[in-house]
């Protein structure tokens, strides 16, 4: 659903409530289980050892879900990734990578134009399981 305009859109607000609510949800679970409250977790989330870059990236689904820019940040760089992971895909099929995307050429092949039918409508699709499910969830 998401991509790398400046604007936001509405969807995107109750997305990142969604994902806000699963995160602390998920978190509060995991501490009581291992048994750490809420302060040595934040005492430990603030700690310089948190602040190491190799910690930042560990802790980025947490951090996101205080962030709201950087939670689109991230679920924009996974629709790149998916894209990405399509593209490998049309590669292992036909063997080789449309010009399009080596020589950076406009001119689409036959085939190229079909395959790209064919992810823009896989893509389709998946936003409206999305939002179809997102309409059930607002209806129950």
């Amino acid at each position: 659903v998401f991509d790398d305009e400046e604007e936001s859109k509405l969807s995107y607000t109750e997305i990142y409530q969604e994902y806000q609510a699963l995160v602390e949800k998920l978190l509060e679970d995991y501490l009581k289980e291992v048994g750490i409250n809420e302060e040595k977790f934040q005492e430990a989330f603030s700690s310089p050892l948190a602040k190491t870059h190799t910690s930042q990236a560990i802790l980025q689904t947490v951090l996101a879900a205080e962030d709201f820019r950087l939670f689109k940040n991230m679920m924009v760089r996974k629709n790149i990734e998916m894209q990405l992971q399509a593209i490998s895909i049309i590669k292992e099929r036909n063997g080789v990578l449309p010009d399009c995307l080596t020589e950076g050429a406009d001119v689409f092949s036959e085939i190229e134009q079909e395959e790209m039918k064919i992810l823009r409508e896989v893509l389709r699709k998946s936003k409206e399981e999305y939002e179809e499910q997102e309409r059930k969830k607002t209806e129950e």
